[in-house]
């Protein structure tokens, strides 16, 4: 099995209320989350709800960082998305540090799974009597040509 790319999911419970509605600071944190794991910041666009709440992405050559906060449950939910040379977890250890939840939870998905298939250039092609042609691949599903 191959994937195009990971995608990290964070749940960070219990954190400082103040941290999770200043929309100033959740977007310095993310941007800089970002740059130490190692990603290349394009753009970041953030949001503030009213009453409260802040999302926002920080869309990196990577793919993406985006967070969205629930102050009024001390909550914020971050996913981060690589499909590069990225440390997800560096960014997490990061807003940790500066968001100071009693406990986060990670889950981890990767994207764009494929199996890789060997074609064989001896491969025998099928006709479906509507002139439509596949190639019939190893394990047996075709592609049509």
């Amino acid at each position: 099995m191959n994937s195009l790319g990971r995608h990290l999911l964070a749940e960070f419970y219990d954190c400082a209320s103040d941290a999770l509605n200043d929309p100033g600071r959740v977007e310095r944190l993310m941007n800089e989350a970002a740059h130490l794991s190692g990603a290349t910041v394009v753009q970041s666009v953030f949001h503030t709800f009213s009453p409260h709440g802040v999302s926002g992405v920080v869309v990196v050559e990577e793919s993406h960082l985006a967070v969205h906060t629930w102050p009024e449950h001390n909550y914020a939910a971050v996913d981060y998305f690589s499909c590069g040379e990225v440390d997800c977890d560096v960014a997490v250890r990061y807003l940790t540090e500066h968001l100071l939840p009693s406990r986060v939870e990670t889950k981890e998905v990767p994207r764009g799974v494929f199996e890789e298939r060997e074609v064989s250039l001896d491969a025998p092609f099928a006709t479906n009597g509507e002139g439509e042609t596949s190639l019939m691949l190893k394990n047996g599903e075709g592609r049509e040509q």
